[in-house]
């Protein structure tokens, strides 16, 4: 159970995935070894599933980015193995099925716009299961 200080443990680990214990164990004002034994317990219950690392896209060339909404064509293949082939496309981000009009969205990251169109069209149109598509480009993002 996530009580109040693994919550704002969380919290820090969310703003600062590398941030120190001891930093960790000032903020939260308990000892290192029992914030060490939370974010264990926090990571063996699956709460915690991985640390990650949040690129500026644009300094490393592929600073375009697009929302794409995915409807899926059934009697091919499974949704989640549709979802496991687009995964695996180089400069998809993200992957998440979603209820509504739409059965998919895919965030996408490319080094220019005519990238991320090549990215739709000839990779991602050709996975069979994958029906219409729309491509949103993203101006800025104001909360990653």
């Amino acid at each position: 159970m996530i009580d109040r200080t693994d919550s704002r443990l969380l919290d820090l680990l969310r703003q600062n995935a590398r941030m120190p214990v001891s930093a960790i164990a000032k903020h939260l004002g308990i000892g290192r070894a029992t914030v060490k034994q939370r974010m264990d317990r926090l990571e063996t219950e699956g709460v915690v599933k991985k640390y990650t690392v949040d690129v500026d896209e644009g300094k490393v060339g592929t600073g375009y980015s697009a929302v794409v909404l995915i409807s899926f064509i059934q009697g091919v293949a499974s949704q989640r193995e549709v979802a496991r082939r687009i995964a695996s496309i180089k400069g998809i981000s993200e992957l998440h099925l979603i209820s509504g009009t739409w059965d998919m969205v895919a965030r996408v990251h490319a080094p220019s716009t005519e990238e991320i169109g090549r990215l739709v069209i000839d990779q991602l149109r050709s996975i069979e299961g994958v029906g219409r598509t729309e491509t949103c480009s993203i101006f800025a993002t104001i909360k990653g």
